[in-house]
Order: C-alpha cells, then sequence, then structure tokens
C-alpha cells in the first residue's frame, strides 16, 4: 500500500519517514563534529557533504508536503487532547525546522562566499552575495534551530516511546508498517 489509509501509514510515508529521521540524525551529528574541525581540506569536503545531504533532506521535505496533500496522514490514536496538541505541535516544528535548516544554511553558505552544490551534480543558485551581517543572522539561524531541532527530536521520540511502552496503542507500529494485530 503506497498511500496512507485512515489507520495506517503507507509505503511512501513511511519510507520518508525514516529516510528523513536518519538523514536528519546524520546532518545534526556531522555539523556539531565539522563544526569543531580546524579548517582543512578535510573540513571544506564534509561541509560539501553537510550540504548536499541538506539538500536531498530539503527535497525529501517538499515531497512530504506534496504527498500530505495526496495521501493524508492517518489521525493521531492520542485521546489525550494536550498530547494531541503536542503532538501537532511537535510534528509542525519538525516540518519547520526540516525547512528552516536548508534554507538557512544556504543563505549561510552563500553569504560567506560559498557555493551550495547537490553533490556536484548541480548547484543552487546565489542568492545572496558575500554579507557578513547576513552571514551571521543565519549562521544564528541555522545553529538554534539545530539545538531545538534537537530537543524535538527527543520529545517526538519519546512520544512515540510513550505510545508504544505505556500506552500500547499502535502509533509506532503503524510507521514501522506493521498494525496492532500483527505484534
Amino acid at each position: 500500500m503506497l498511500k496512507n489509509s485512515e489507520q495506517n501509514y503507507g509505503l511512501v510515508s513511511r519510507a520518508n519517514h525514516w529516510l528523513s529521521a536518519i538523514l536528519f540524525i546524520g546532518l545534526i551529528a556531522l555539523g556539531l563534529y565539522m563544526h569543531e574541525l580546524e579548517k582543512s581540506p578535510e573540513k571544506f569536503e564534509l561541509y560539501d557533504l553537510h550540504k548536499s545531504l541538506g539538500i536531498g533532506l530539503f527535497m525529501l521535505m517538499m515531497l512530504r508536503l506534496v504527498w500530505l496533500k495526496v495521501s493524508p496522514n492517518p489521525e493521531q490514536l492520542s485521546k489525550n487532547k494536550f498530547e494531541h496538541i503536542l503532538g501537532h505541535a511537535v510534528k509542525g516544528i519538525l516540518y519547520l525546522a526540516m525547512i528552516m535548516m536548508p534554507i538557512s544554511g544556504w543563505i549561510m553558505s552563500n553569504s560567506g562566499g560559498h557555493d551550495v552544490s547537490f553533490f556536484t551534480l548541480f548547484t543552487l543558485p546565489n542568492f545572496v552575495g558575500e554579507n557578513e551581517i547576513i552571514h551571521e543572522i543565519a549562521e544564528a539561524i541555522h545553529g538554534t534551530a539545530g539545538l531545538v531541532l534537537i530537543a524535538i527530536i527527543l520529545l517526538h521520540i519519546a512520544g512515540a516511546l510513550k505510545h508504544h511502552l505505556v500506552y500500547k496503542d499502535a502509533t509506532l507500529l503503524r510507521m514501522l508498517g506493521k498494525n496492532k494485530k500483527e505484534q
């Protein structure tokens, strides 16, 4: 089943979710690691990899937004109104971060005098010339959004585990392509 149903996530949504999760966690780890490195050819190669993966994640996010119009997500299983609202808020912040992080990184690179390319296949247009003030603002947004993102991802994981371990509902199983009966 490619599309989502009223009860379950389809293959497209599940694949996008898990690929995005792996990329996001990898990008955060890579970003933290390379930030601490001294300037060197290795550091610039890692920056190029980080930018390429960031573009890939941005493309997945755009696909996700289009797919939501084609195949809406199943309704949350939470019966607690606060948790239902919190779940929507966390998802909204995750979506916003998946858009803000690559855009702020793109602006940060361009305003720092660097191109942004996708694995040397193509280079994104340079909308912002070299500008120290814009660079510092974009860098602050990118860094702050990264920290917020770490917190939101941890909250997202905690919520999924609470549903699975405490409520024993199918929230996590649905994202694994299983339903409650298969457990």
